[in-house]
């Protein structure tokens, strides 16, 4: 059983991969910068878990590995599958754990504006059926990612080699669509690269574009993404508390869905001793960002929270 394609039919990716080439090469060419000799009295050695970030999580990004919570009002078309238990308007949760850790350190620390990391992230994106006493599990996608991040100034960017791997709810299916013997129709999952290039404007705002191009694809997963955005948050130095306002959009176009998904996402972010956390509303317009279901449209609000970590 397929969603919205005839067995056997294999869809072509029509974004082209020199996007993900062209953040190849930039970053290859940042990487051989960073790794150029330094004066011997300024060479440090490679550290490991360090404690610097070169490339910040992205806000808005829908499969950002972070840590989120937030209950969403969703409206999809009501014809998919053989019931109404997916489609139509419902009250759903959708809740993110991940986190991403620096394990080694590979530029030598010399410049201020300059650092190189190699890290490993990993990451749950779960999406809940409300409006039950048993609150479904609609679909969960889970990410495992190695990113080599850098920084150069106002420029970052972030390349990971990187596997995600969608899983439909099995009490959902049987409950509303009568689905008990899913074979390999209750995962998908797609291996690739992932290349974003960012560049800060002034002290609050950075702009990001970039994509994914995938060697290994189910035919329910794009074979090739673009994406592009921007940030706008007045970050307030200092470890005393505060809050401020901030703004975020995502907009990626998938080779399989061929369709614009939009995410805005915008709040307040509140800094307690020393721990900042924010208070979002989220919107989604286009493709729906979990694995399954990526040809079909989803319209949500979102009331939630997000930590930084």
């Amino acid at each position: 059983m397929h969603l919205n394609s005839r067995p056997g039919e294999r869809r072509v990716a029509r974004v082209c991969p020199c996007l993900a080439t062209s953040c190849l090469v930039t970053l290859v060419g940042a990487t051989l910068v960073l790794l150029s000799p330094a004066p011997a009295s300024a060479q440090l050695e490679s550290r490991w878990f360090p404690a610097v970030e070169p490339f910040a999580s992205l806000i808005a990004t829908p499969r950002e590995v972070q840590v989120r919570a937030s209950f969403v009002y969703a409206e999809r078309p009501g014809n998919l599958l053989d019931g109404d238990g997916y489609g139509g308007r419902n009250i759903e949760a959708e809740v993110a754990v991940g986190h991403t850790l620096g394990l080694l350190r590979l530029d030598d620390g010399s410049a201020a504006g300059r650092a190189m990391t190699l890290g490993i992230e990993m990451g749950i994106f779960s999406r809940f059926f409300m409006e039950l006493a048993q609150r479904d599990l609609i679909n969960s996608d889970f990410r495992i990612g190695l990113p080599l991040s850098i920084r150069i100034g106002p420029w970052g960017s972030r390349l990971t080699l990187r596997h995600v791997s969608s899983h439909l709810g099995d009490d959902h299916l049987v409950r509303f669509f009568n689905v008990t013997a899913l074979g390999g129709f209750g995962q998908t999952s797609k291996d690739g690269f992932e290349g974003i290039v960012a560049r800060r404007v002034g002290e609050s705002v950075r702009l990001y574009a970039g994509g994914d191009w995938n060697f290994h694809t189910n035919e329910q997963m794009s074979q090739a993404t673009a994406r592009f955005g921007g940030e706008w948050e007045p970050v307030q130095p200092g470890e005393d508390n505060g809050y401020w306002p901030f703004f975020a959009s995502d907009f990626e176009y998938g080779s399989f869905s061929e369709q614009l998904g939009t995410t805005l996402v915008g709040g307040m972010v509140l800094r307690v001793s020393g721990q900042r956390f924010r208070l979002e509303a989220r919107a989604r317009f286009g493709s729906t960002p979990m694995g399954h279901f990526r040809q079909s449209n989803e319209t949500f609000y979102g009331l939630g929270f997000a930590l930084d970590l």
